[in-house]
């Protein structure tokens, strides 16, 4: 059986096969063996799936009906707010803010297996119809499989839900933070260091997070710039705790 037809078979059992939203935001061609494994919280509503020609549900998004097997959501979706026009692929302001912190950590989002933590879509998580840690738990069975596959030394998410909920399933060895205040609040990134479970042994990984992209301006440059604060420093830190660990972990 390949990885495909163990998701699907997983999908089956955890009942979110009909359920609209989708698994891989990256192409089949990321799941193998990776540095990095990077998720958010949920799809969002987006245009791409309401012209194909089978119906928005995770198993159609998994075997690619509406789609090639090298779709990835960040280069080549149409997406767009409510209401709104869809976008050109890959320019809508998430989409761009994504491909802006690969390009500023270099490196390269195209090769790094992309998905969520529950795969089940809602325009916004406050709009999210299913029992959010049951649907969590029942979507980290397909985690574990694709992180068998990919086995990475870095996750990297944005926003707290998939950051806590990973990291609640690690043995900690070290936490640190670095915080950005801009006129308003302050919003931090996080970083964890400890062993989580892949193959039934204990892997020793760097889970680390920025604020959720859709809500933070991840180029803000400063005052000068016309930005209520400057992100520079965070990704410079966030790039400096990715290359101590994988300098420290080689």
């Amino acid at each position: 059986m390949n990885t495909i037809e163990l998701i699907k078979s997983k999908l089956e059992e955890i009942g979110f096969s009909e359920k609209p939203g989708s698994i891989l935001y990256s192409g089949n061609e990321t799941i193998k063996k990776g540095k990095f494994y990077f998720l958010g919280a949920n799809p969002g509503g987006h245009s791409d799936q309401k012209f194909g020609n089978y119906p928005d549900t995770v198993l159609n998004q998994l075997l690619r009906k509406n789609s090639s097997p090298e779709f990835n959501e960040y280069f080549d979706a149409k997406w767009q707010k409510r209401g709104g026009k869809p976008s050109q692929p890959g320019r809508a302001l998430l989409q761009k803010r994504i491909k802006y912190l690969f390009n500023y950590l270099d490196i390269n989002l195209r090769e790094v297996l992309s998905t969520n933590l529950v795969f089940v879509r809602s325009p916004t998580l406050e709009e999210f119809n299913l029992d959010w840690s049951e649907a969590a738990d029942k979507c980290w069975k397909i985690h574990e499989i694709l992180l068998s596959k990919v086995l990475p030394e870095i996750i990297i998410a944005y926003g707290s839900d998939a950051y806590v909920y990973i990291k609640n399933k690690m043995n900690i060895k070290k936490e640190s933070s670095f915080e950005v205040e801009s006129r308003n609040e302050i919003k931090s990134f996080y970083s964890a260091e400890g062993l989580i479970k892949i193959n039934s042994e204990n892997k020793l990984i760097k889970l680390i997070s920025s604020p959720h992209l859709s809500r933070y301006k991840i180029d803000a440059k400063g005052e000068q710039h016309g930005d209520a604060y400057d992100t520079r420093p965070a990704l410079d830190w966030f790039i400096n705790e990715i290359s101590k660990f994988l300098k420290n972990d080689s």
